[in-house]
């Protein structure tokens, strides 16, 4: 015990004496603490954010145990494997691998009313059991039961805790309570335990899955539903995957229908947690790499000045170590220094690390999976420590290595140094730097690289006119179009209820002062997921056992076309006859008229909707879901700007396509936040239980559809800041470090006649030449990396020519300017003085 207590009094002696000489100097413990403590604090909030979103494990018992069930490779949230909910029932019935499987359907919005004005929430529809397969308790209340699958008896509702929390106060007495979602009035049966954001995270409440008794079509008609389940305990994913597929051919007869051969047959089963994050992993590791390279060049950077420090306690470390000092002593001794500036600087680096993740927060796209888990969990705070103490160490180590046995009789001998000093003094140091400019460089090509790709992606012409343009959400119940005691969705929208509100509304809008166009559209340009038309087209035949074509479908207004200044290049556009119905006109872009009737004239051929139909493949053009080609318009990116042309078909807002919620489209000749206010105004008088949501330009719509790209280079850039920056002060602290050394040197010279310009060419050329050698080590291993960044890419290749000679020559003529200044100083020497001071 008594040899434990020692060995910690002269630990904590080391740290004490190790204080004490930072205190002396400074400057020099300002600049290490300062430059590790950016490397530091960048990488705890990286980390943070990869901890937060792909690490911290899902609210429910084994998580590892929940599994995405879908087709190929199931990668988010947006993944597009849906089934019908008669699928996901016998699939979970007759699987051994899974304990059960469930389902639950898109994250969609609805008008939740009562107690004031109608707001709009986000909701989701569950399969009853998907409560028992998460593992989850409720906080108050009951989950769905069995008898909740039947229609009729499905009016019920679980909300979040959150919501719960927001809109009721917290009040145990809501159960049993009646809320009205989207004109239905359902009873809240239960609440979610806290935490649980259950299937998305703004899901605020859930309504279940239910069936129709006796009804053999309705299990199978819609599609709506996305699949997940539990592992039997000892079944690995690659056994329920599978077991999964050798399913598939029992199952695929159980439709009313003939389904496509290909339809799921490769059925896959991956990590819920993985399906959650998506492709966010490969942005955040990218993120995580290139913060560990800013870390990397930090420890490089601080371990050269300590170097210089330590050549200029050479004679101090000498007389130590004559009078008896152990090398293990001297070195535990510099190592000390350079672990207290480790912890100093992760102290810094996790206030760094708080502000940066407050502001990344605000950055972030909306839609980032977890985001709300976000924050310096107690991971991070070990992650900071242990990154603070282990860097401490790395960059001390080769100062204390070298200096712990110093040629001591020959330095305690010199009375000055050499006339030249000997390259070996320098050789760790230079090594240091070279290595800090590669490492550099690799940051600024990845960062120069999705800067250049963000630049081609903002030069994308979309194809319409964005400016000027007010586009707002109109959202009238799920159940206003239908009729009060409907037998078909197609009977119960002949009256066109919606439609009637919404051509109302268009009548006053035009009205406005300042209106140029307006338009409506159920899916506005490049604002997410687009609504998909399956079809099959005139002279494409195919039989029951293929896949039907698909096209993005949206159905617009007559004025949809002038007021985003998309163009007519055959034919005519829509009309306000068409919206009667009767003509079954349909407009196609371009790229779809080039792709199924090229060197063919494509109006009056026929294209039809087969989405809902119980035996696709049987086409003749008089069925009624077929469309007739009237138009066609130029190409336009109304999906993403990324992505290829692809087909679209505009068709009218007619009594068959009724929609409860449309999108407004407001072209104004004055100032567009008068605009919206007016729109507000004017739904607000029709009828002020109809919300109006997502009110911006359509100049702001197209800048958020680039938002995860934009943030990703504006990180990876200000990481590449750090590194350049870091990097120069590196070159900048090499050279004053050769100049010091060398000022005897450079007065002899300069007495002898040499011209003072020639001193500052020989050390910039110093400097020009670390910086070749770094970029050109640099270079080679970008030439390498660079190709992990593919995916991120648009419109320019991993080895982009431009980006590849920017980041060297940017390094270059960085360390011209940080040789300068010494350069400069050592042609200001005065030959007598220097000789004097040696």
């Amino acid at each position: 015990m008594e040899s434990f207590l020692q060995r910690g009094r002269r630990v904590l002696n080391d740290f004490r004496f190790a204080l004490r000489q930072l205190r002396k100097s400074p400057a020099f413990a300002v600049t290490a603490i300062v430059t590790l403590a950016l490397g530091i604090g960048v990488n705890t909030a990286i980390f943070s954010l990869v901890d937060s979103i792909l690490l911290r494990p899902l609210p429910f018992p084994q998580q590892d145990r929940l599994m995405r069930i879908g087709y190929g490779t199931v990668v988010a949230e947006s993944d597009a494997s849906f089934f019908p909910k008669g699928w996901i029932r016998v699939l979970g019935e007759h699987s051994a691998s899974f304990s059960s499987i469930s389902g639950f359907g898109a994250d969609a919005e609805s008008n939740v009313t009562g107690g004031g004005t109608a707001e709009r929430v986000f909701g989701a529809q569950v399969t009853v059991n998907t409560f028992d397969s998460l593992g989850i308790h409720p906080a108050l209340g009951r989950f769905f039961t069995p008898d909740d699958a039947v229609k009729g008896h499905d009016l019920e509702t679980v909300l979040s805790y959150g919501y719960w929390r927001q809109r009721f106060g917290q009040d145990s007495s809501v159960i049993g309570q009646s809320i009205r979602i989207d004109g239905v009035s359902r009873q809240i049966v239960g609440v979610m335990p806290p935490g649980v954001r259950f299937p998305y995270a703004d899901t605020q409440f859930v309504t279940p899955v239910a069936f129709k008794g006796g009804d053999p079509i309705d299990p199978w008609s819609n599609f709506d539903l996305r699949a997940f389940g539990r592992l039997t305990d000892g079944v690995t994913p690659g056994q329920a995957q599978a077991e999964i597929r050798r399913l598939h051919g029992l199952l695929l007869p159980m439709f009313p229908w003939r389904m496509p051969d290909q339809w799921a047959s490769e059925m896959s089963v991956i990590p819920l947690l993985d399906s959650l994050v998506g492709d966010v992993r490969g942005r955040l590791l990218l993120l995580l790499a290139a913060v560990g390279l800013v870390l990397l060049i930090a420890c490089a950077n601080v371990a050269n000045l300590m170097l210089a420090r330590a050549a200029a306690r050479e004679r101090e470390i000498a007389i130590r170590g004559a009078l008896g000092a152990s090398g293990w002593r001297l070195v535990r001794q510099l190592l000390s220094e350079s672990v207290l500036i480790g912890v100093l600087a992760g102290v810094a680096g996790l206030m760094a690390a708080s502000f940066s993740l407050r502001l990344m927060a605000k950055m972030l796209p909306a839609d980032t999976p977890r985001l709300s888990n976000l924050g310096l969990h107690w991971h991070a705070f070990l992650f900071a420590a242990a990154v603070s103490v282990f860097t401490g160490l790395i960059f001390g180590l080769v100062p204390a290595v070298r200096m712990a046995s110093p040629e001591l009789q020959g330095t305690l001998g010199a009375g000055s140094r050499g006339v030249v000093s000997k390259s070996s003094h320098f050789r760790a140091a230079t090594l240091l730097v070279i290595g800090q400019i590669a490492l550099s460089v690799v940051v600024i090509t990845a960062a120069g690289l999705i800067l250049h790709s963000l630049l081609s992606l903002s030069r994308v012409n979309p194809g319409f006119r964005t400016d000027r343009i007010v586009t707002a959400e109109v959202s009238l119940d799920a159940t206003a179009c239908l009729g009060p005691q409907p037998t078909s969705v197609a009977d119960a929208r002949i009256a066109g209820r919606c439609l009637a509100f919404f051509n109302t509304l268009l009548d006053r809008l035009r009205a406005i002062p300042g209106t140029e166009n307006v338009a409506l559209t159920d899916s506005p340009p490049l604002s997410g997921p687009d609504n998909n038309y399956i079809y099959d087209a005139e002279g494409h035949p195919r039989d029951a056992r293929q896949e039907a074509s698909m096209a993005t479908g949206r159905i617009v207004s007559p004025d949809y076309f002038a007021t985003i200044g998309v163009s007519l290049t055959r034919g005519h556009l829509l009309t306000a006859q068409d919206a009667s119905g009767a003509s079954r006109a349909a407009v196609i872009n371009q790229h779809m008229a080039e792709h199924l009737w090229p060197h063919q004239n494509p109006l009056g051929k026929h294209i039809n909707n087969v989405k809902d139909e119980q035996t696709p493949g049987v086409w003749h053009p008089n069925q009624p879901s077929a469309s007739i080609v009237v138009g066609v318009v130029g190409n336009a990116h109304e999906g993403s700007l990324a992505a290829a042309i692809a087909d679209e078909v505009y068709l009218p807002m007619d009594p068959a396509n009724d929609q409860p919620v449309m999108y407004v489209l407001l072209r104004t000749q004055t100032d567009t936040a008068q605009a919206a206010d007016a729109l507000r105004r004017v739904v607000a008088d029709i009828d002020p239980q109809v919300p109006v949501t997502r009110v911006r330009t359509l100049n702001e719509v197209v800048a958020a559809s680039a938002s995860a790209p934009r943030v990703l280079a504006i990180l990876l850039l200000g990481f590449g800041v750090v590194a350049v920056v870091i990097g120069a002060v590196g070159v900048y602290s090499l050279i004053a470090y050769i100049v010091s050394w060398r000022t005897r040197e450079i007065g002899i010279r300069l007495a002898l006649g040499a011209p003072r310009w020639k001193i500052v060419r020989e050390i910039v050329l110093r400097s020009v030449a670390l910086a070749a050698g770094g970029s050109a080590l640099g270079l080679a291993a970008a030439a390498v990396s660079t190709r992990l960044l593919h995916s991120f890419l648009f419109g320019i290749s991993p080895i982009d020519p431009l980006t590849f000679v920017s980041a060297p020559a940017l390094m270059i003529l960085l360390a011209i300017a940080a040789a300068w200044i010494p350069g400069r100083r050592a042609a200001s020497i005065d030959p007598m003085e220097a000789l004097r001071n040696e």
